[in-house]
């Protein structure tokens, strides 16, 4: 009995000491990932961003054409206080996504956006049936242009274009 009492092994130093890294470095990956989503006092170029859709109807969007020839069509309303001069438009289907830009446009403060020609093209044979279109508006800065993917907008409610 005396003997198994005394007779305990431990964990090697080896073995210790890469847990320890290991630990070291998880722990850390978890720190900068939370540190990297802080606000730290960074002016955020997207507060005066809103965009509302406008219904057509029963639907917020809609989809004309069929094949390879699809279009997606839709009105936006700026409703912020600063003018959008770009969208990007991520059209989920049945069986993936598109995402179109419209990077010249400008869309002012309190103004109207229609989009009812066949510029945003939707191919059916690739992508499937449309289930739900996300409008993400663009920003001029400085010296670029700032996505404001916080500021998006979607519409579910999908009609075929009359």
């Amino acid at each position: 009995m005396h003997s198994i009492l005394y007779s305990k092994n431990g964990v090697s130093p080896l073995i210790a000491t890469i847990l320890l890294i290991s630990f070291a470095v998880a722990l850390g990956s978890v720190v900068m990932n939370w540190g990297l989503n802080l606000n730290l006092g960074k002016e955020d170029s997207c507060t005066g961003v809103e965009i509302k859709i406008r219904s057509l109807g029963a639907d917020e969007a809609c989809y004309g054409g069929f094949g390879a020839n699809g279009y997606v069509n839709f009105i936006l309303d700026n409703t912020g206080s600063t003018d959008i001069t770009g969208l990007a438009i991520w059209v989920i289907g049945e069986k993936g996504t598109r995402l179109f830009d419209l990077d010249k446009l400008i869309i002012k403060k309190g103004s109207l956006f229609e989009k009812d020609d066949k510029e945003v093209s939707y191919d059916f044979n690739t992508y499937g049936s449309v289930k739900q279109v996300q409008f993400i508006p663009k920003i001029a800065a400085k010296d670029s242009t700032d996505i404001c993917p916080k500021n998006a907008v979607k519409a579910e409610k999908i009609g075929i274009c009359a």
